[in-house]
Parts: structure tokens; sequence; C-alpha cells
């Protein structure tokens, strides 16, 4: 009987990692540790990165490579700023960096496709940096940065909340990360403290430092998790998850194997 393949670099040793380095693709999934109003977690952009990589690792043959709990500075209007309890974030050059040596490590025990696959908005400039900064070193790899979000297209948003789908200015917490991690994992949500309002955000067109108290809803919300269902978490997960594997087989195996 065949074993399953492990795709989990946890649990491997370091002669498979010798033997798939060549031809599997690695997954890092990079989130961060920040306050999704009162009915989710924490660590509920890691937890989904994580996900969505363990997810790609079995459809397209890869290995999930050890992650990042922590990501860049929350944004007051992305992901509610700094100043909510449990919100612990790392400077963007520390990021760049810590990206820059794991990326240049893994390259040096062969591996030659990578992807990061992120779930937190603000880290994406910097870990493009810490990518670069690992090639300019010398790095023999190639890279690939995917924002989960980005792969679900308008018309599909559309099909999936059958026209109501309520738009990603001040997603944070909201229905689209609500319904995934209820598919994912329904104990992390509780639906019983879900607001049926809807919050709005005060900041004004520009940037103010240090970052002012009051600029979002006190529950850290931004818009509204109401509405929030398995079934669109599930609808979600499969179309990101379907687009993510198309375009990792398009840059690391060519679209003859797509």
């Amino acid at each position: 009987m065949t074993q399953p393949s492990i795709t989990s670099a946890g649990l491997l040793s370091g002669p498979d990692i010798a033997q798939r380095a060549g031809h599997d693709i690695g997954l890092i999934p990079v989130g961060a540790i920040e306050q999704h109003g009162p009915h989710m977690g924490l660590d509920t952009d890691t937890f989904l990165a994580a996900k969505f990589s363990e997810a790609l690792a079995e459809r397209i043959g890869g290995v999930v490579l050890p992650g990042f709990n922590y990501g860049y500075r929350s944004q007051p209007t992305s992901g509610g700023g700094e100043l909510f309890p449990g919100t612990v974030s790392l400077r963007g050059a520390t990021l760049s960096a810590i990206v820059s040596d794991i990326v240049y490590g893994w390259a040096r025990h062969g591996l030659s496709r990578i992807a990061l696959i992120n779930g937190h908005f603000e880290n994406t400039l910097f870990l493009v940096e810490g990518v670069n900064l690992a090639l300019e070193r010398g790095a023999r790899t190639k890279v690939v940065v995917l924002n989960w979000w980005e792969q679900i297209s308008p018309l599909q948003l559309d099909e999936i909340f059958d026209g109501a789908f309520p738009g990603w200015e001040a997603e944070h917490a909201g229905v689209v990360e609500t319904s995934l991690v209820w598919h994912l994992d329904p104990e992390r949500v509780r639906p019983h403290l879900i607001s049926p309002s809807t919050a709005s955000i005060s900041a004004p067109p520009y940037t103010v430092l240090p970052e002012p108290p009051g600029m979002v809803d006190s529950s850290g919300v931004l818009r509204t998790a109401h509405g929030s269902s398995p079934e669109l978490g599930r609808a979600m997960f499969e179309v990101a998850v379907t687009e993510m594997a198309t375009a990792l087989r398009k840059e690391f195996r060519g679209d003859d194997d797509a």
C-alpha cells in the first residue's frame, strides 16, 4: 500500500528534504498576530495562510515549510491598527530580514521553487523586499508571493454572494474572513458575538502618526461580519485554492502541466 506523501516539512527528515527539494514547491505561510474582533482569535491571518498552504500542498504536490506567526504593523484602515489588545507586530525591516534569511536558507538546500502564501495585507511589500534581498545575496530560486484574497475575481465573488458581496473596503474580521474560518474550523468562531450592526471608519485620507485613537470601531471589526456562514467560506476557499494552484502550476511547471 502506497503511503501518502508528507506535506509538512516539520515531519520530514534532512534526507527527506534533500530528496524532495529538487521537485517540490516549498509553501511558506505568512500571517500576523492581530485582533479580529470579539468573535475570532488573534492568529486568524496565520491560521488562514496555513490552511491555504496545506490545501495547496495536497493539490499541487508541495511541502509546507515552517511559516511566520507575526507580521508587519496593523494599519487602522486595513487591520484596525496597533492600539487593540493582542496585536503584536514586527517592523518592516525585521520582517524583510527574516524573509530574506529564510528564503536564502531554503534555496541553499536546493529548493528552487518557493511560494509565500500571505494572509495579512500589510505584509505584502515587505515580503517582496525580503525576497529581493535573498536574490541579491545569490539565492538560486524562483519565488511567487500570493495574497489569497487577490485570487478571487469580482465575477466569482458576485456568483458566491449572489450579487451581494459587501466589498473589500474595510474587510477585516468581516464576512469574508469570518466565513472562511467558520468553514475551516467552526470552533474558532463565536457566532453569538457577531454584531448585526455595520461599523464605520473615521480615518482621514492621509496618515497620522502616532496613530490617534478612535479611528475604527471599538469592536475591531471594520465593517460587519453579519451574514457570515460556513457555506460562503467553503465556496471562497475552493475558488481561492483552485486559482492559486493554477497560478503556481503556471509559474513553476508551465501551462502544459496545469
